[in-house]
């Protein structure tokens, strides 16, 4: 009986190199239509606006060619808002990411208590942006709580206190996910090898060079870029602390919102749009080019 039963076997269609398959089409159907409605298709539009004068529901109108990308790269008030916004950026990301570098090295050992000054250290990122601001906006008041501390009158988001001010609130807002993702990089390090280190004396400062930023590098490497380009697309914190009304800190995403949504003119707001779009889009690209050559994968 045993020699005569056969195993039973379950035939499989053979799969043809050439065959269509409607279904994984129909999937994407869905988010693709979300991308094209609210990506690709403002994108397009976008660009298209830039080459007309636009009324003030931004419609186009008269085509004008690379005139007014000709007046915007060539003003002063252009200049200046994009070194702004380079030096904004800049200060956020470098800022954000020592913050992050520091509170997650000295949060990586498991001792008792530690719960709880990492989530004080991460807690800035489950608080809303606009909240946030207001809280800031009212600590750093000519009749706030910063003044009442330090016993003293000054209007800290004015003059030569408005940048490190807002810099140092938004350094604090961020630094919730770098701290999260830095604190994992470093958890991955093997025992063994910091075990290997402790019985060779290594010292603590040549153990996070050596062993803890070479393993985390990709998350490092992560968090450098997150930073740079969450401070480029950062507006909500200045436009309640500061203001868009010839603010000191007008950044391009500034000068968007100003020509687009306060001055109507549609065109010009594209062509900010646009020109910021392109600066991060160049980050990208040197993300990209060091990845390979500053990232260690295990």
């Amino acid at each position: 009986m045993g020699a005569s039963r056969k195993a039973a076997t379950i035939s499989v269609p053979p799969y043809r190199k050439n065959q269509f398959r409607l279904l994984p089409y129909l999937l994407l159907i869905p988010s693709m239509t979300v991308m094209v409605i609210f990506i690709f298709y403002p994108f397009i539009n976008s660009v298209r606006l830039s080459f007309y004068a636009t009324d003030s529901m931004g419609h186009a109108g008269t085509f004008v060619g690379l005139r007014m990308w000709k007046k915007v790269l060539t003003s002063k008030e252009f200049r200046d808002s994009l070194i702004i916004t380079l030096k904004y950026c800049g200060s956020i990301g470098v800022g954000t990411f020592a913050l992050a570098l520091i509170l997650s090295y000295i949060s990586v050992k498991m001792v008792k208590g530690s719960r709880i000054y990492q989530t004080m250290f991460a807690l800035p990122m489950a608080l809303a942006t606009a909240p946030m601001a207001s809280i800031f906006a009212y600590i750093f008041s000519k009749y706030g709580i910063m003044n009442a501390m330090l016993g003293t009158n000054n209007i800290w988001l004015s003059g030569k206190t408005l940048f490190p001010v807002v810099v140092f609130i938004v350094i604090w807002a961020n630094c919730g996910p770098s701290f999260i993702y830095l604190l994992v990089g470093f958890r991955n390090v093997p025992n063994e090898l910091l075990e290997c280190a402790e019985l060779d004396g290594v010292s603590p400062l040549r153990k996070f060079f050596s062993l803890y930023l070479p393993i985390a590098s990709p998350q490092v490497f992560f968090v450098i870029f997150l930073n740079i380009i969450t401070a480029f697309k950062s507006f909500t914190m200045i436009k309640i602390l500061v203001g868009t009304d010839d603010s000191p800190l007008s950044t391009l995403l500034v000068k968007l919102y100003k020509y687009a949504f306060e001055r109507e003119r549609y065109e010009t707001g594209c062509i900010y749009s646009l020109i910021l779009c392109l600066l991060v889009f160049l980050v990208s690209r040197v993300q990209f080019y060091f990845e390979k050559k500053a990232v260690f994968y295990q």
